[in-house]
This record gives C-alpha cells, structure tokens and sequence, in this order.
C-alpha cells in the first residue's frame, strides 16, 4: 500500500518541478480526439477536394491553369503561413476561444466566396479569409492532442489526423454532387455552412488545469533569491525559496494550509487541482531552474514569455527537419490538385477521376492509423519511419507518368495517400523528440508558417510546368525526386549531434 502510495506521488511531484500539468494519457482527452478528428475531416476535407472544384473554375472563369490553381494555392498556403499567428492568439486565448474564432472566420470565408466574378477576389475570400480562420483550428487540433497524451502521444495523434483522408473520401464526391445540384457557388455556400461545425468542436477542448500557474526561475541568476512579480510591488506575491530548490510565496509561508503540511505545495496532486492552484493569492510557483531571461537587477523579476520562442532555431536538428517539410509541402499538393486533370486528359470519365481522390482519402485514413500505431512502438525510430516513407511517396509519384489508365493510376494514387500519411501522423511527435512538449505550439506554428510559404509556391509552379510542357510528366516528375530529398534531409538529421550530447559523452 505505502509503495502504491509513492509511485503515485512521483508523477505529480515531478510535474510540478518542471512547471508542467502530467498528460492525463486518456479520459477527457479521448473527447478531444473526436474532435480535433472532427474538425480534420472539414479543413483537410476542404483541402484535397479543391481538385474537384478546381476543374469547375478553370470552365467558369476562363483562366489559364497557372492562374486558377492561385486559388487553390492560396487556400492551401494560407492557413499555414498564419502559423505563427495562430500559435500568439493560441498563447493569449487558449485552445478553446482560438478554434471558436477560427472556426466564425472560416465560415465567414467560404460564404463570402459564393459572390465574388474573379479569380483574384476569390483568391481572397477562398483563399485568404477561409484560409487564415483554418490555420487556427488547424494547429489546435495538433497541439491541444499532443497535450493530452504521452505515452499514447502518437497513437493519439494518428487517430485525429484519420480525420484528414476521411474528409478526402466525404468531400470529395460531395463537392461533385453539390456542384452538380447547386453550381459551385451553391456548394461554397453549403460547404460554408457545415465549416460552423469547427465551432462546436472547438468548445469541447478544455485547457488542462493550472498549467499555466507555474514557470521556471534561474535561481543562479540572482543574488538575493527574492524574486516578484513583475511590474508588482505587492510584497505578499514576493517568491522566497524553500529546501534550496522551489519557491513559494510569502503569502502562502503564512497560511495556515502550509503551516501545517509544506509538502502539499510540493507533492500533492491538489496543487494542481481547484482547492489550491485556481487561486493564484495562494500558490504563484513551484518550480526549477531553467527557461527565463537573465535580469541585469536584482531582485529577479518573472517575465513575461516572448510572442514566438526563437531558440527553437538553434537546434540543428530542427532546422533540418523544417528544411524537409519546406521541401515536401512544396510538392505535397500536387496529387490533390492534378489528379483530376490528369485522369480526364487520358479520357477516364470525370466521375471515376474524382473516385481516385477518394482512394487517396481511403488509404491515408488507414496510414493515419498505421502510422499512429507503429510511431509509438519504442522498437522503431520515429525519425527514420518518417524518412523511409517520404523516400518512397516519391518514388511512388516519379513513376506516375509510366501510367496512364484508370487502374494502374488509382493504386498509385493509394499508395501516395497511405505513404504520405506519415507526414501528418508524426510530424508534431518528432517535433517533441527534438525539442520537448513545452516547445511545441511556437514551434508547429514556425513550421506550419514555412510550410505555408512552399505551399503557396508550389501548385503555380506544377501548374506553369504543365502550361511549357503540355503534360504533367515534368511535375511528377519533380515532386517525386523532390519529396525524396525530403526524406533523406530527415534520416540525416540522426547522425546529428547537439552540445548537449556532446557534453554528455565527454
């Protein structure tokens, strides 16, 4: 019984030393899956249906290839150049009132969309104003997950992100029967409508209990170890250190609750629930030493946490990883964009064209999963996972132009969706690999904004190949050779060493 006790008790202490709230790893936190699935099935269904909707826009508005797929571009690039936007609403509001938000301008987007005559005020209203609603519900629903979870981290993850080829399989023959029933702007408007949903969705992510009660002093920083609140001079809220190791207040050295068990500051799980830590006159922190800027006066002062943590740049590791998926999101599009236009340029009907995109959506749900499932096996190395699957979505997409009947081209297109998985599924998990949980949000959001600059590139790009051409052998081509790259840049990453490590070996 006493040592059931003490294995309980270790979790908690240590998560409070390290100023963080232990992962619940279940419970609440499978609710928050369903809906970060959820809201995955809308933008990512939104997403890799363009293509059907592409084809409709290229005949109403009479534009080149090149010029339409701005729309497409656009939309796809958006939503992840406002990476770092949604990471600061995300850091200021908190999960639950940034996709609430994100969810009433997307709305706002795509029914907008349903009014406009050109290619470049749809590249606004589609593009643009959808595109910046999703980038917030978009990164919470990575963010909030690995939250949530640990040890299930990337399980969890794979499941949520199931949402994506789901949404392909759902929008894809919906966008058609809506076009065909209601014209595209019909459809937008519809599409519009069910985009509220994110709304919902949105309300259930609740924040994990007082994580943000605690943070971490350098205490070898200061000469008095008295450190306050900034901008305070209230000396009740003055931090003073206990055991040579935490502080605490001295409001709560003269409460009666510390007076007669210090250690439930230290060690009760009721630090991090209600009774103590919703009330910020009793507990302020308890904390180590590391994470805060060096002051120039004494006392120390607690200061405020930058808009976007640049030090995520320092890590060799992450810069290498980011280079990959600039590369890889450059390409990425292509199958979703071109597939459609491709199949009917060979004669295959419109209707069985617009079934390959679904088979995309069929065989990434299941690459979600798998992926999902294999990315927390601790016998497999997530990174070299990853790189072996980009290696092979681009060999996959090289050998798309050797095709040209609806069969052959559709197991290709199978194979791209269930490979391709794997950039969704781990992407976020190798991010806490190398740079930790707390890092996270400012780092997805640098991604995501990195991605949004390849993204929007990348389809006019594949686009002018075909307008010289005349085919789009050249961008399969390149997006094949080029994705490739990308998983080789990733395996290399491996054989990197931080000083860290270094230091540790010497």
């Amino acid at each position: 019984m006493g040592e059931g006790s003490s294995e309980e008790k270790d979790p908690v202490t240590k998560s409070i030393r390290h100023g963080k709230v232990k992962p619940p790893d279940g419970g609440w936190g499978w609710v928050v899956v369903f809906s970060a699935f959820m809201i995955n099935v809308i933008t990512d269904g939104c997403f890799y249906s363009f293509g059907v909707l592409y084809i409709f826009l290229l005949d109403y508005f009479q534009e080149s290839r090149s010029s339409t797929a701005w729309i497409g571009s656009v939309f796809f690039a958006v939503p992840l150049l406002c990476g770092p936007i949604a990471s600061v609403v995300t850091n200021r509001l908190g999960f639950r009132k940034a996709t609430i938000i994100g969810g009433l301008i997307t709305a706002v987007g795509f029914i907008s969309s349903a009014f406009v005559h050109s290619v470049g005020a749809m590249a606004v209203t589609y593009g643009c104003i959808a595109g910046l609603g999703i980038s917030m519900p978009y990164l919470n629903s990575i963010v909030v997950v690995a939250m949530y979870f640990e040890k299930k981290r990337t399980l969890a993850t794979g499941i949520s992100e199931c949402g994506a080829g789901i949404g392909t399989l759902i929008f894809a023959p919906l966008y058609e029967y809506l076009i065909m029933s209601y014209s595209w702007r019909g459809a937008v408007l519809i599409i519009g409508a069910i985009s509220l949903n994110i709304v919902v969705c949105g309300a259930v992510f609740k924040p994990l209990e007082s994580a943000q009660e605690y943070i971490e002093v350098p205490d070898s920083d200061c000469v008095d170890k008295v450190f306050t609140e900034q901008d305070q001079g209230d000396h009740d809220d003055e931090l003073l250190p206990i055991d040579g190791e935490y502080l605490v207040t001295k409001f709560l050295k003269s409460q009666d609750i510390y007076k007669s068990n210090p250690s439930l500051v230290l060690e009760s799980n009721s630090v991090l629930g209600e009774s103590v830590a919703t009330s910020p006159s009793i507990v302020r922190a308890a904390v180590s030493y590391h994470d805060l800027r060096e002051t120039t006066k004494t006392p120390c002062k607690r200061m405020n946490k930058p808009l976007i943590d640049i030090s995520i740049f320092t890590n060799a590791r992450f810069v290498m990883f980011t280079l990959s998926s600039i590369i890889l999101y450059f390409w990425d599009d292509v199958p979703y964009v071109f597939t459609v236009d491709r199949a009917k340029n060979f004669g295959i009907t419109e209707k069985r064209a617009a079934s390959m995109v679904a088979v995309i959506g069929i065989s990434h749900t299941l690459g979600n999963l798998l992926y999902g499932f294999l990315g927390d096996r601790k016998q497999i190395n997530r990174r070299y996972l990853y790189s072996g699957s980009l290696l092979l979505t681009g060999v996959v997409l090289t050998i798309v132009p050797l095709f040209t009947t609806f069969l052959p081209c559709t197991i290709l297109a199978g194979l791209f969706g269930l490979l391709s998985a794997s950039a969704e599924a781990l992407t976020s998990v190798i991010i806490v690999d190398i740079l930790g949980i707390d890092k996270l949000t400012d780092a997805y959001g640098v991604v995501m904004f990195l991605q949004g600059v390849s993204t929007l590139v990348g389809p006019p790009v594949a686009g002018w190949l075909y307008d010289t051409s005349g085919s789009y052998d050249q961008t399969f081509y390149s997006a094949g050779s080029c994705i490739g790259i990308s998983g080789i840049i990733v395996f290399l990453t491996s054989f990197i060493k931080q000083k860290k490590e270094l230091r540790q070996n010497d």
